[in-house]
């Protein structure tokens, strides 16, 4: 399977060396990177780099990866799709649901979005505690993420609302809504607050959303002003929970926390947490190759290597984009300075 990586900025760079990562163990290799910025010829064993994707003759690979800006990615995508090549295309999926609808139309079925904290281990087992039914009926699901930034951010694309298509809930809280979408599909939101101001570039900078569905009440909480980058999720059942935090770097390592209700109450005078089972996952986020792998087994036909979360859909990822209009549909009127 070749695979070109489109993109050669922080994430595309990451992209690029997980492929290289796995031609070591699986039938895959690197068919090139495009970018406009030049690339070390030698990098990557010498895969060749382009300019521009149309420099990339179509039968020199089997498949792309899409990792743009995100008013780039969406003719991109509709450009491999006319050479009739699935991708994987970096979140958001566009930066609305009719641009994700645009994209999805014309592209291949085995198509997949980029929504890489479904691999992270510590959630990826919180998931699955989840979904085996082993937390029991889940009742509370709080996820969070909070960008330390730094003084040039407003500079950049990200916070710019035409290119990226909002602030912090569509990057990087969109791999928020991805997360509650796998626990519940049918969550509904049921109120959205946010604030803005500090960056000057009119975008939501810290928000604050309440979802629900039956029992089940969810809350999604991003920042672009905490100053210190943070994750957590955490799922509250009635016979349990399941408490994740961290995913490498700079957001500390990757950490879960298991517990059953009442588990202090056995007479072993024992508080809450010493019953509780702890998983350390070390320091390293290996979210993006194992994502990877997961797709690759979809484009060859093989196996998953794993039975757990499957990688993200364009129907997931669309899916995402409608709940994420809905998120600023309810924010409207709701975003103070």
């Amino acid at each position: 399977m070749r695979i070109l990586v489109v993109g050669h900025g922080l994430i595309g760079k990451q992209r690029a060396r997980a492929v290289v990562e796995l031609a070591g163990t699986h039938d895959v290799t690197l068919a090139g990177t495009v970018d406009p910025a030049p690339r070390p010829a030698e990098l990557y064993g010498g895969a060749p780099h382009y300019l521009r994707l149309e420099d990339a003759p179509p039968a020199s690979y089997d498949a792309a990866i899409i990792a743009l800006p995100h008013d780039l990615a969406p003719a991109v995508a509709l450009t491999v799709a006319a050479a009739n090549r699935p991708f994987l295309i970096e979140k958001p999926f566009g930066r609305t649901a009719d641009e994700a609808r645009a994209i999805a139309g014309p592209a291949r079925a085995e198509s997949f979005v980029g929504y890489n904290y479904r691999f992270l281990p510590n959630v990826r087992e919180a998931l699955r505690r989840a979904a085996s039914g082993e937390l029991g009926r889940l009742r509370s699901a709080d996820l969070f993420i909070g960008h330390g930034g730094h003084p040039r951010s407003a500079e950049g694309w990200k916070l710019d609302p035409v290119r990226a298509g909002g602030g912090a809930l569509i990057d990087p809280g969109v791999h928020l809504l991805d997360l509650l979408r796998c626990l519940e599909p049918a969550l509904e939101v049921r109120h959205a607050e946010a604030t803005s101001g500090f960056w000057g570039t009119g975008v939501e900078e810290d928000l604050a959303v309440i979802l629900g569905h039956g029992s089940l009440i969810a809350t999604v909480r991003v920042s672009l002003v905490r100053w210190v980058n943070g994750f957590r999720v955490e799922l509250v059942g009635e016979d349990g929970y399941a408490l994740a935090e961290g995913r490498g770097g700079n957001y500390g390592p990757l950490r879960l926390r298991l517990g059953r209700r009442w588990a202090w109450n056995d007479g072993r005078g024992r508080s809450q947490r010493e019953t509780e089972q702890v998983k350390d996952f070390g320091e390293h986020d290996p979210s993006l190759t194992r994502e990877l792998e997961a797709v690759l087994a979809r484009w060859t036909g093989r196996p998953p290597p794993d039975a757990g979360v499957p990688p993200a859909t364009l129907a997931d990822g669309l899916a995402t984009a409608e709940l994420c209009d809905a998120m600023y549909a309810a924010l409207h009127g709701n975003v103070r300075r």
